[in-house]
């Protein structure tokens, strides 16, 4: 889940870039379309790297009570 969440971050944040920076001729619909999906794949990128520290930390403090 780790990679995984850091490539949807990764290529959210290039669509980003793209959609942002790059000199397209399109007209407007299809450029929020492109930005609007580029934010949700960043998002969805984001939120499963932050559920898989959510899980680390939760495992770290239950092995930590293991041993007291």
């Amino acid at each position: 889940m780790k990679r995984t969440g850091t490539v949807l971050m990764f290529i959210g944040a290039v669509m980003l870039g793209i959609f942002m920076f790059a000199d397209l001729t399109m007209d407007f619909g299809l450029w929020i379309t492109g930005f609007l999906v580029s934010m949700v794949v960043a998002i969805s990128g984001t939120v499963m790297l932050i559920i898989y520290l959510a899980r680390g930390i939760k495992a770290d403090k239950a092995s930590k009570n293991d041993f007291e």
